[in-house]
């Protein structure tokens, strides 16, 4: 039986959390979903760019959580390890797709949503430049590797700082760095070669 009814949830910490699941415990998966599903599932948006596969991915990623809860070490951050696995997750796919040519096109709504982009202040005469603009910059970032592009998208739409991209990814922070720096200049490049002003 659970303990979780008797204890306010934001008390138990992840790290207890998988624990309890690492025992089947359902209402500690329950909570760690709840409390993880979404930046989980922007991450995938991030990295995959397609809503239903990243539902779909989402669904499979907490079920691995499930299965696997036990093998986490209790070493590091919980929160890191579950990213880590999600982000494991979406590169699989990412390479499945590349072996199978797709013709799937980004959807813009969806990434302008996921990157919390935010028009309505913007005058009605402008807003068609704003998204003509934003539609540019995220064309070239698809064309940046993907472990650039993240790591770009967390720290510039996301607000994540270096040291917690590091730490999500597990990576040293100099590598977060040195992907950040190369994928803002290919960025560039692929903007300026665009006429992007």
């Amino acid at each position: 039986m659970s303990e979780l009814t008797d204890v306010v949830s934001t008390d138990i910490s992840d790290e207890e959390l998988l624990r309890r699941i690492s025992l089947h415990d359902l209402p500690a998966y329950e909570l760690l979903y709840d409390r993880h599903a979404g930046p989980v599932y922007g991450l995938i948006m991030r990295m995959i760019k397609d809503r239903h596969l990243a539902e779909d991915l989402l669904q499979e990623i907490f079920w691995q959580v499930w299965q696997s809860a036990h093998q986490y070490q209790g070493s590091g951050v919980a929160a890191a390890w579950l990213f880590r696995i999600a982000r494991n997750r979406c590169l699989d796919e990412l390479r499945r797709q590349r072996a199978r040519p797709s013709s799937a096109a980004p959807d813009i709504t969806d990434m302008l949503e996921q990157q919390n982009l935010d028009t309505a202040d913007a005058s009605s005469e402008s807003q068609p430049e704003i998204m003509f603009n934003r539609s540019r910059i995220q064309e070239a970032l698809n064309d940046i590797p993907p472990d650039q592009r993240v790591c770009l998208e967390w720290a510039y739409f996301d607000g994540y700082t270096q040291r917690e991209i590091a730490e999500i990814i597990n990576v040293p922070i100099g590598t977060v760095k040195s992907r950040m720096r190369i994928g803002l200049e290919k960025l560039e490049r692929l903007l300026r070669s665009a006429g992007f002003p």
